[in-house]
């Protein structure tokens, strides 16, 4: 399989170590994040004075010069994992990438492709991934490549060392054509089971539209046949646990843009129900909530933490705050806002992932940038 870096535009210095068949990059980086006075005026700036910095830059030339749509994880070390789209554009050539952070997220390693898709290749991109920590402590990363509305397929690794290699798990049973996305967190259930969540794609037999869960019962070495949770017209879905009950916080789309869905499951995914969230835009201008972020909150189980992306420009990002049991949802305030710039092209953004640190301080990961071309991974540093 295919393993290489992209070379970061602030330049790096790369030694290669051979680790059984596979040659990793390992990279440090030696230029300083930016400050907030080097910000550009495009940038998106925290309403409270929170840094707000680049966390991977993009790639030297247009290839890997897009990076989109981060999830992360933070290990029992210290070290963060942060998976990410890289490509040129949305819509096709983006690959699934890994950086990782071993000094509380202010430096990270460039772009690891972990597999290549794009032009000639039997899948032209990878939409979205889902990212996790297996009950030994592997990182589980689940990434779709898809041709369009025509095929699509699943596919996985499993890191042992802390994100520096990566091995193929079996995702034979979620694919090809039968799922389409797999997205946002991958969830430790009783005993060494794992799940996944994703959405269906145009092109997947016997459904194209909905939410469905996969689980494995071998640590993520292997994933099980796809379940349908819902059938609902919307996609990018999140898994979070609180105790024994399962949540999937799911984006709306087409008239449902501008809300979110919840899926409940109260008996680990045998039966799911779904209800309307009373998250809503808070900016009046509104018109879509990116992909949603959920989690339990790490300094109150008995509340919730999601995050919503608020789009077109000006934008926000606004964090909420939520009862488990109930699912009300109260706006506590906006992390981010991006600036509307007559004639700039770094108008697409999104995609919210917060990652806590010891007390109360947060990375909260997101892209921002052009949509064809430059785009870095960006992050705000917060208390939550």
């Amino acid at each position: 399989m295919k393993r290489f870096c992209a070379t970061p535009r602030r330049g790096p210095f790369i030694r290669s170590v051979r680790i059984g068949p596979l040659v990793v990059c390992l990279v440090t980086l030696l230029a300083a994040p930016l400050s907030g006075a080097e910000l550009p005026p495009w940038a998106g700036r925290s309403p409270n004075g929170d840094p707000v910095r680049i966390a991977v830059a993009p790639a030297e030339g247009f290839r890997f010069a897009h990076l989109a749509w981060p999830k992360a994880v933070r290990l029992s070390d210290g070290t963060i994992v942060l998976g990410y789209q890289a490509g040129s554009h949305h819509g096709d050539n983006s690959s699934p990438a890994i950086s990782i952070s071993t000094d509380n997220g202010r430096t990270f390693t460039p772009p690891n492709i972990l597999k290549e898709f794009g032009p000639g290749q039997e899948y032209t991109n990878s939409g979205n991934m889902a990212i996790g920590v297996a009950h030994d402590g592997a990182v589980i990363v689940l990434s779709h490549g898809h041709r369009k509305n025509e095929a699509n397929h699943i596919f996985g690794w499993r890191s042992s060392d802390k994100g520096r290699s990566w091995a193929p798990v079996d995702t034979s049973a979620l694919g090809p054509n039968k799922t389409g996305s797999s997205t946002g967190s991958i969830v430790r259930l009783p005993g060494r089971s794992l799940m996944v969540v994703g959405h269906y794609r145009g092109g997947s037999k016997p459904y194209e539209t909905g939410i469905w869960q996969s689980v494995s019962e071998d640590d993520g070495r292997t994933w099980g046949e796809p379940a349908m949770i819902n059938n609902l017209n919307a996609g990018e879905p999140v898994l979070v646990r609180h105790d024994e009950r399962l949540l999937v916080f799911i984006r709306g789309r087409g008239p449902g843009a501008v809300r979110q869905f919840i899926s409940i499951s109260d008996n680990w995914g045998k039966t799911w129900r779904t209800e309307l969230s009373n998250i809503v835009p808070v900016s009046p201008h509104t018109k879509g909530l990116a992909h949603p972020f959920a989690m339990v909150n790490p300094h109150n189980p008995n509340e919730l933490l999601a995050i919503t992306f608020e789009r077109p420009l000006p934008g926000s990002a606004q964090l909420w705050r939520g009862d488990p049991q109930t699912l009300a949802f109260r706006h506590d305030r906006t992390l981010v806002e991006l600036p509307k710039i007559e004639g700039s092209p770094n108008t697409d953004f999104g995609y919210a992932w917060l990652v806590p640190l010891e007390g109360r301080r947060a990375l909260m990961f997101y892209y921002h940038g052009q949509s064809r071309g430059e785009c870095p991974i960006w992050v705000l540093e917060t208390e939550i």
